[in-house]
C-alpha cells in the first residue's frame, strides 16, 4: 500500500500537468505508454518479444505522429489498413518462422494498447478538449474509486461468471453511481468558475461519466480475462504498487475513444452550441 500511496503522489502530479498543456508532451508521454502497454500485452501473450512484434512498435510511433501532424481523419481508417497489409506481407515472406498466434497478437496488441490510448490525445485537442478531457478520468478514477469503497462496505453479492469473481453487485452499482456524481460536481465547477465553459457541460459531465463509468468496467474486466487466461498476476512492475501500464489504465483506454465518439457527436448535432450553456 505504501508503495501504491508514493507512486501516485509522485506520478498523478506530473500526469495532470502534461495532460492540463496537452500539444507534443501529451503525445510523448502516451506513446511511452504506448509502447510500454503494447510490450507487456504481447509479453503475456507470447511470453517474450517476438521478431514480428516491432512491426506493432514501429507502426505505433508513426501512427502517434501522423496523429500530431494530421490529428482527426480518415487517415486512421488508412493507417490501421496499412499496419495490417505490412502484417500480412510479414505472414507470407515469413511464412515457415511465424506462429499464427503471434500475428495476431501483433494486430489485437496495436488496436488494443496505441490505437484506443491515442484517443487521450484526440480528445485533448479536440474543440473544448481541455474540458472535455478530464470526463475520460471522472468515468474511470471515479468509477474505480466508488466501486472500492461501495465493495469493501457493502459488498454483499459477488459477480458470477465473470473475470473479475471478486467484484461485487454493489460495487459496480456504486462505481457508477459514483463516476456520475464525480462528473457532476466537475461539470458544475467548470459551469461556475471556468472563464471558458463548454457547452452544456453541467448536464453532459454527469451523463459521460456514468455511461463511461460502465465502458470502464468493461476495460477493466477485460484487462482481468487476459491476465487470467495468460496465467500473470499482473502485466508489468513499471508503477510500484499499481502493476503495469495496462493494470492502471485498463479503463481509461476503453473510455477515451467513448469520450471522444460523444464530442464528436454532440458538435455535429449542436454546432452552433459553442460557447453555450
Amino acid at each position: 500500500m505504501l508503495k501504491r500511496v508514493i507512486t501516485t503522489i509522485i506520478g498523478l502530479p506530473l500526469v495532470i500537468l502534461i495532460i492540463n498543456f496537452g500539444g507534443l508532451p501529451l503525445l510523448l508521454m502516451c506513446l511511452v505508454l504506448s509502447l510500454i502497454g503494447l510490450r507487456e500485452l504481447y509479453v503475456a501473450f507470447s511470453k517474450a518479444d517476438r521478431p514480428i512484434h516491432a512491426v506493432g512498435y514501429v507502426f505505433s510511433v508513426g501512427y502517434f505522429i501522423a496523429v500530431f501532424v494530421f490529428g482527426a481523419g480518415y487517415w486512421l481508417l488508412i493507417a490501421i489498413t496499412m499496419f495490417v497489409i505490412v502484417v500480412q506481407f510479414c505472414l507470407v515472406l515469413f511464412f515457415n518462422r511465424l506462429a499464427l498466434e503471434d500475428i495476431v497478437t501483433t494486430v489485437y496488441g496495436f488496436l488494443y494498447v496505441p490505437f484506443l490510448l491515442s484517443f487521450i490525445v484526440l480528445v485533448r485537442e479536440n474543440t473544448f478538449g481541455h474540458v472535455y478531457v478530464w470526463l475520460i478520468f471522472t468515468s474511470a478514477f471515479g468509477c474505480d474509486t466508488f466501486a472500492y469503497l461501495a465493495g469493501t462496505t457493502l459488498g454483499m453479492h459477488k459477480l458470477k461468471n465473470t473475470p473479475s469473481p471478486k467484484k461485487s453487485v454493489e460495487g459496480l452499482i456504486g462505481g457508477v453511481i459514483g463516476a456520475a456524481i464525480v462528473g457532476f460536481v466537475y461539470g458544475f465547477f467548470i459551469a461556475r468558475f471556468s472563464s471558458e465553459p463548454a457547452p452544456y457541460i453541467v448536464i453532459i459531465a454527469p451523463v459521460v461519466s456514468f455511461v463511461g463509468a460502465m465502458f470502464s468496467v468493461v476495460g477493466d474486466m477485460a484487462a482481468s480475462a487476459i491476465k487470467r487466461r495468460t496465467d500473470i498476476k499482473d502485466f508489468g512492475a513499471l508503477l510500484p504498487g499499481h502493476g503495469g501500464v495496462l493494470d492502471r489504465g485498463d479503463s481509461v483506454i476503453i473510455v477515451a475513444p467513448f469520450v471522444y465518439l460523444v464530442m464528436t457527436v454532440l458538435f455535429r448535432v449542436l454546432p452552433s452550441a459553442a460557447g453555450v450553456l
